[in-house]
């Protein structure tokens, strides 16, 4: 039935051709960012916060025009090392010392 439509109205075949591109892409961009976006939790049991387990050097986003910006960051440390580390290791320590003392002088509780 629709191709002997096209068939009778052949101006029509772009358009046929452009709906459909968009209905097939926007699926599978869909499906994509279901299957792939460390944001979205599908699954009610396991991690909880997928998000906090991102590698420093994974590019998480659809497009990247700065590929070298993740490939420079293999290797490195992650940041929050600093404050998620209980073990009294040395940044970490020293992280915990600059917060308290930042709390101690008391910066941004100024009474006037």
């Amino acid at each position: 039935m629709p191709a002997r439509f096209v068939a009778q109205n052949p101006a029509l075949a772009p358009l046929f051709a452009a709906v459909g591109f968009a209905i097939v892409g926007s699926g599978w961009f869909a499906f994509n960012i279901l299957k792939n976006d460390p944001t979205v939790v599908l699954k009610k049991e396991g991690e909880q916060d997928p998000w906090n387990q991102v590698r420093q050097d994974r590019n998480t986003k659809f497009y990247s025009p700065n590929a070298s910006f993740w490939q420079e960051r293999v290797g490195l440390p992650d940041p929050r090392a600093a404050f998620l580390s209980n073990d009294g290791s040395s940044a970490a320590q020293k992280a915990k010392d600059k917060v308290k003392e930042i709390k101690a002088r008391g910066v941004g509780n100024r009474e006037h």
